[in-house]
C-alpha cells in the first residue's frame, strides 16, 4: 500500500475508533513520543504502565515500527504476547507454556523477517544457518503449510520464497536436543539474530485490561510468575517490554523481577503540551494537512485548551474524545477558517463530556476526568441523583433522602425527621451550587444538574 492511500486511510479513520489497535495506518502520523520514550528502546527489560486510553498500545505499536523496517534491516526480532482465554495454571508450568508461546512467536517472526531481507540468512554462517533452521522447523507446525502460502502471496520473491520452503520443509540439523531447558533454546535464539545483525529480542506484552475484573485471574497470576522468573532476564539480548493497565502496579511491582531491579518500572505519563499535539496531529490527519494548530480551528483556543484540560484528564484518549465534535463542526464549516468563539460555546453545550459515578468506589468522572474534593453531603446530593437519572427527582425527596440520609421521606408535620420546606429550601439550594461549582463548566449556565421549576431536580449528560 503507497504511502498516499495510507495517508487517504488515515484521515477517514482520524477520530473514529481512538484506540491504536483500530487505527494502525493512523498512527506513524499521529504518533507523539512520552517523557520517558528513550528508555524503552534499550535492552532492559521494563513495565510500562498507564490508565486505559493513555497510549500503552500505541507506544508498544511504534517501538515495532522502530525496531522492524520494510526497507531498512531491522534493529530487534519482535515477539508479541497477548494474554489468551486459553491460558491456565499458575508457577512453572504455566511460565514454560508462557515461553513457548513465545518461542513460536519469534520462529514466526524470524520467518517473516527473513522473507523481507532474505540478506539476513544467505549472508549468514554456515553454523547459523543452521540454527535458524532448526529454531523454525522446532516452533512451527502445524502452521508450515499456511505461512509459506502467506509468505509467496505478500512477499512474492522468488529467493525469498525458496528460502522459507527450504527452512520449513527440508529437514532440519539436530543443533538442540528435544529436551533443552527453555533458557537454553532463548540463549540460542539470542546469539544466532545477532550472529546476522540484530542486536536481540524484543517480547511485547500487551492487552491486560480484559482481565482486570479479578486479579486472581490466570493471565495476571502468570505475568506475576513470568516476572518473578530471573533467569529470563539475566540472558543478554532478551528483552519484555509489557504495557500493564495501573491497576496491575501493585502485583507487578511485588514481582521478584521488580524487587531485585531486574525489571524497569514506569508511569505513561503526558503534560498538557504533548496532548495538544496529539491532539493537533490528529486533526491534521484528519483534514489531510502535514500539521495544523488549535488555534487554526478556533479563535477561542485559550477556552479549548482549559476544558480539554479540565475535562480531558491525562490521557490521549480522553483529549481526542473530546475534540471529537469541535472537529466535525470545523470539517463541517468547509475547514478553511477558524471557528468563532460562539461556534464553540454551541459545541459546548451541544457535546458536554457525559458525568459518571463509579458507584463501587464512589469516584465521580466528568468525560475523563475525575472530580476529587466533593464534600459527604455533596456526593450524597449527586449519587442520589445519579441513581435516580431516569426521572426528576422533587425537591424534598432529594432534601430527605439524600441530603439527610433519611430512608423514607416524612410527608407532614407528624412524621419524624419533618421540617418545614421555609427551613431548609435556601440550605438544600446553597448544597445544589456548591455542587454545581465543583462540576458545571459554568453553575450560571447549568447543564448536568438542572433545575425545573415546580417539578424537581434532574441530572443529565451522564453515562
Amino acid at each position: 500500500m503507497d504511502d498516499r492511500i495510507c495517508r487517504d486511510i488515515a484521515a477517514a479513520e482520524a477520530f473514529d475508533a481512538l484506540a491504536a489497535e483500530r487505527e494502525e495506518h493512523l498512527q506513524p502520523l499521529v504518533f507523539t513520543e512520552p517523557t520517558q520514550y528513550t528508555v524503552c528502546t534499550g535492552m532492559r527489560s521494563l513495565v510500562f504502565f498507564g490508565e486505559s486510553g493513555a497510549g500503552k498500545t500505541a507506544l508498544r505499536m511504534a517501538l515495532t515500527r522502530a525496531a522492524t523496517h520494510d526497507c531498512a534491516s531491522p534493529t530487534h526480532l519482535i515477539a508479541q504476547w497477548q494474554p489468551d482465554p486459553g491460558v491456565a495454571g499458575q508457577g512453572s508450568p504455566a511460565v514454560r507454556s508462557f515461553v513457548r508461546q513465545v518461542l513460536a512467536s519469534c520462529a514466526i517472526n524470524l520467518l517473516m523477517t527473513i522473507a523481507r531481507h532474505p540478506q539476513l540468512f544467505s549472508e549468514a554462517a554456515p553454523t547459523a544457518k543452521d540454527a535458524l533452521h532448526w529454531f523454525v522447523q522446532a516452533y512451527t507446525d502445524a502452521e508450515r503449510d499456511y505461512l509459506l502460502a502467506a509468505i509467496a502471496e505478500e512477499i512474492a520473491n522468488d529467493t525469498s520464497v525458496a528460502i522459507c520452503r527450504n527452512l520449513l520443509t527440508s529437514p532440519a540439523p539436530l543443533v538442540l536436543r528435544p529436551d533443552a531447558t527453555e533458557q537454553r533454546v532463548i540463549a540460542l535464539l539470542v546469539h544466532t539474530v545477532q550472529r546476522i545483525g540484530l542486536r536481540g529480542v524484543w517480547v511485547m506484552m500487551d492487552g491486560f485490561d480484559p482481565w482486570l475484573r479479578s486479579i486472581q485471574s490466570d493471565p495476571i497470576r502468570l505475568l506475576s510468575d513470568v516476572l518473578s522468573t530471573l533467569e529470563l532476564f539475566e540472558l543478554h539480548g532478551f528483552a519484555l517490554k509489557i504495557f500493564a493497565p495501573r491497576e496491575l502496579e501493585a502485583v507487578i511491582s511485588s514481582s521478584w523481577g521488580a524487587r531485585k531491579g531486574r525489571v524497569d518500572l514506569y508511569v505513561l505519563e503526558w503534560d498538557a503540551e504533548q496532548l495538544t499535539q496529539i491532539v493537533e496531529r490528529h486533526i491534521a490527519a484528519k483534514t489531510g494537512r502535514e500539521r495544523i494548530a488549535l488555534k487554526e480551528i478556533c479563535v477561542a483556543e485559550a477556552e479549548i485548551r482549559a476544558w480539554f484540560q479540565r475535562y480531558g484528564g491525562h490521557t490521549p484518549r480522553g483529549w481526542l474524545k473530546l475534540a471529537r465534535p469541535l472537529v466535525n463542526a470545523f470539517i463541517s464549516s468547509g475547514a478553511n477558517r477558524p471557528l468563532s468563539r460562539a461556534e464553540w460555546h454551541a459545541i459546548q453545550r451541544a457535546h458536554p463530556p457525559r458525568l459518571f459515578i463509579d458507584l463501587n468506589t464512589d469516584r465521580v468522572f466528568v468525560g475523563e476526568a475525575e472530580i476529587s474534593g466533593l464534600q459527604p453531603r455533596s456526593y450524597r446530593l449527586l449519587r442520589y441523583l445519579y441513581e435516580n437519572r431516569g426521572r426528576r427527582v422533587p425537591r424534598s425527596e432529594l432534601y430527605y433522602r439524600a441530603y439527610q440520609g433519611l430512608a423514607t421521606e416524612p410527608r407532614t408535620s407528624d412524621d419524624r425527621g419533618w421540617e418545614e420546606p421555609a427551613t431548609w429550601n435556601n440550605v438544600l439550594d446553597n448544597a445544589i451550587l456548591r455542587l454545581r461549582k465543583a462540576i458545571e463548566p459554568d453553575p450560571r449556565k447549568p447543564i448536568y444538574i438542572l433545575t425545573d421549576r415546580g417539578w424537581g431536580i434532574k441530572l443529565e449528560h451522564t453515562s
